[in-house]
């Protein structure tokens, strides 16, 4: 009967721990986006691959309802692999580029101390957008690629 009571106690502490309410992100109103951290530039076929990850985790920041500017929480991309199939289509700022992509790298996302608080591993073979937006449209916008899209989902689950 007591080993019972204790394997009980110990399975309702371990539920509890991960059934708490909220993540690391769950006080947090504004997150600073870093630039781009490519660690094997031999793995990355494009020389805007770091800009244009670093643009589609800002847009993911502000489509999670998040301010996005100077805030001692802080987020970068840690890009591992990024090719392109069927050719590059022409990026701009003024205009949309689109064309399939694989982007494989780390999410992280880390205290005033630079302490991790989050460090999500991302793998995604799809759409890679770059956008100028129009104005603030952080409130009715939605992602506009599959890269931005999952990054969404994954600072959403960091709420």
């Amino acid at each position: 009967m007591r080993i019972f009571q204790v394997l009980f106690v110990v399975a309702a502490a371990s539920t509890a721990a991960f059934c708490s309410p909220g993540g690391v992100l769950e006080k947090v109103t504004k997150i600073q986006v870093d630039p781009t951290v490519v660690e094997h530039p031999e793995n990355v076929d494009s020389s805007l691959a770091g800009d244009l990850v670093r643009y589609n985790l800002r847009a993911a920041v502000k489509d999670a309802h998040f301010d996005e500017g100077d805030s001692p929480v802080r987020a970068h991309f840690v890009l591992e692999k990024f090719s392109s199939e069927g050719g590059v289509k022409k990026l701009t700022g003024l205009g949309t580029g689109r064309s399939t992509k694989t982007v494989d790298g780390k999410l992280i996302i880390q205290d005033p101390s630079g302490k991790e608080l989050a460090n999500v591993q991302i793998h995604v073979h799809g759409s890679v957008a770059f956008a100028q937006a129009q104005g603030d449209e952080a409130q009715g916008r939605h992602a506009t690629s599959d890269f931005e899209q999952r990054l969404l989902k994954e600072i959403e689950m960091l709420k």
